[in-house]
């Protein structure tokens, strides 16, 4: 994807915004400049380390998963528990469904994270879900 001047300057305006106090808001203008970008089913990502290198902004477009790539790198049962988890399911509501001891949904929970490379069950749901938008 090419990106016209205009959209760089406008990009260099969010990049400047973005890098200013972290405790701030993003700022709606540094939001507005990167709309543009984000279509249904893709993924934007801004590297700010990279971008401050470079001097000018490195963003990146991509697709987005597909609901099933989620959890395409896990096991069935790994999928199953994944699917109790990414509905809001405690590891016991998990373990008396599946009928497993709560040990071992602990044991998947873990493995799901490390294959999806994701650091928490919340950010498992935020993936989800955020896929399902798309």
């Amino acid at each position: 994807m090419s990106v016209d001047p205009k959209m760089l300057d406008a990009l260099a305006t969010a990049l400047d915004d973005l890098t200013g106090d972290p405790k701030r808001a993003m700022p709606v203008k540094a939001l507005e400049a990167l709309a543009p970008l984000a279509r249904p089913g893709t993924r934007l990502k801004i590297d700010l380390e990279a971008s401050a290198i470079l001097g000018a902004p490195l963003v990146t477009v991509s697709e987005a998963p597909s609901p099933g790539c989620l959890l395409d790198p896990l096991t069935p049962r790994q999928r199953m528990v994944a699917e109790h988890l990414i509905a809001g399911r405690s590891n016991k509501e998990i373990a008396r469904e599946l009928r497993i001891s709560v040990a071992t949904v602990k044991d998947h929970v873990h493995a799901i994270l490390e294959r999806l490379k994701l650091p928490t069950r919340a950010a498992v749901m935020a993936a989800a879900r955020g896929v399902a938008r798309r």
